[in-house]
């Protein structure tokens, strides 16, 4: 009777060989694998840091003081000051709360000559054409990013001002009153400047 440990595995000459090559094929195999995936995560490594800096280099950080976004209802929309005409700057001290759901700020131009900015819920569209009627019934159009300007002149108390009635296609409206001598390509240059 044979027992188990009376059995001894030989290797034949060939066996052996053939074993060899397999282990060198996959030693090989197996380097190249890794140089493979460390090439990949060097070039994804390399695409994260690039987006980050990019991501980094083109954040905008909004102006609005938090203190006065807390207090309302809805996206305070202000004007990119890197797309502002030449000489045009956005005051940042400005920003305001004069009452519940509002933000007054403004930007200067030409010798702190300025345009105001009020910022508030959007009204029906009743009332938005009452207010057409009302405040500037002749006007032009003009569409922007943000939404939809209506562009008139207004005479408050014997003070012709260019007036800008904004809804934006979110829940914001905004009112915007210039000097009536406000170049009229540089106010649709402030008008397209405006963000979120």
């Amino acid at each position: 009777m044979v027992m188990d440990s009376d059995i001894r595995q030989t290797n034949h000459p060939d066996q052996s060989d053939d074993a060899t090559k397999v282990v060198r094929r996959l030693k090989k195999t197996s380097s190249k694998l890794r140089k493979i995936v460390t090439a990949l995560l060097a070039i994804a490594l390399i695409a994260g840091i690039g987006v980050a800096g990019w991501i980094y280099t083109h954040r905008t950080i909004s102006p609005v003081p938090k203190d006065v976004s807390k207090k309302v209802s809805f996206i305070v929309y202000y004007p990119d000051p890197k797309k502002l005409p030449a000489g045009y700057t956005l005051d940042i001290t400005s920003f305001s709360n004069p009452q519940k759901e509002a933000v007054l700020y403004s930007v200067k131009y030409d010798n702190n000559k300025k345009i105001v900015f009020s910022v508030q819920p959007k009204p029906s569209e009743d009332e938005l054409q009452n207010f057409y009627s009302n405040y500037i019934p002749l006007r032009n159009q003009l569409d922007v990013s943000i939404g939809h300007a209506e562009i008139g002149a207004y005479n408050l108390k014997n003070d012709l001002k260019t007036m800008v009635s904004l809804t934006t296609k979110t829940s914001t409206w905004l009112i915007i009153t210039a000097p009536s001598d406000v170049n009229p390509d540089k106010l649709n240059q402030v008008l397209a400047s405006l963000r979120q």
